[in-house]
């Protein structure tokens, strides 16, 4: 089926995967908090409501564009359109200990029992650390000791020609990574990280992706809104 009509099929199911933006949410320890401030409020006798944000780049559910690792790489707004949209695979490593790096036999045992990753394919690990991003008590947890990505597994899905690689996690480079080979692997052959990802334990092995970044100039990347369109009756739970 057509990726078009399977989003406009009625059969089909939306499935945010993306953390709402709060102030208080986990960041990267070297980013900006977010901070949203009222300008403009209706209790203060305005006309209108709004309000000022302040956030990184990568804050939240998030694209990194190659420039974020790659002396003049190409910026988020340099990216075709087209690799936001498409086939989508979940590939689910739940069972990684902390701090574990997912190898290729891992990537390879999907393949064997779900079908060949394709061309253009997002690749999205499920590690489960979302369960830790709600709740500020959790948040301790969430920003330490996640799994990520090996730099053979990365070298793989660049052999697999992905066009997005991404998980649950802060940082698809395992904690306490000081040299990030994941990023500098993915990002460095064009391929998108996708960081901070919400809900990917209701998604099957396969379905569809659409996930826009805002679309900043020169920008290393970006937040976006991430929505998967899933078959009904096809998701893990």
């Amino acid at each position: 089926m057509d990726p078009a009509e399977f989003c406009l099929d009625p059969r089909t199911e939306l499935i945010d995967l993306t953390h709402p933006m709060t102030p208080g949410m986990p960041t990267w320890p070297t980013h900006p908090h977010y901070c949203q401030e009222i300008v403009e409020s209706y209790d203060r006798g305005d006309v209108a409501c709004n309000h000022r944000l302040e956030m990184s780049e990568h804050t939240g559910t998030h694209f990194d564009a190659p420039l974020h690792f790659v002396r003049d790489g190409a910026s988020i707004l340099d990216m075709p359109l087209t690799r936001f949209f498409g086939r989508l695979a979940t590939i689910s490593c739940t069972g990684c200990a902390p701090c574990e790096l997912v190898g290729p036999d891992r990537i390879r045992r999907f393949e064997d029992e779900h079908g060949a990753l394709a061309a253009g394919d997002a690749v999205l690990f499920h590690f489960g650390w979302d369960r830790f991003w709600a709740d500020p008590a959790l948040h301790q947890h969430f920003l330490a000791d996640w799994p990520g990505l090996s730099a053979e597994a990365s070298e793989l899905l660049v052999d697999r020609r992905a066009g997005i690689v991404g998980s649950d996690c802060l940082s698809i480079d395992g904690f306490a990574n000081t040299t990030f080979p994941a990023h500098r692997i993915l990002l460095g052959a064009d391929v998108l990280v996708g960081e901070n990802f919400a809900n990917l334990g209701r998604l099957p092995a396969y379905c569809h992706l659409a996930a826009l970044p805002l679309a900043i100039e020169g920008g290393s990347g970006a937040p976006a809104r991430a929505v998967a369109f899933v078959r009904r009756g096809e998701g893990r739970s």
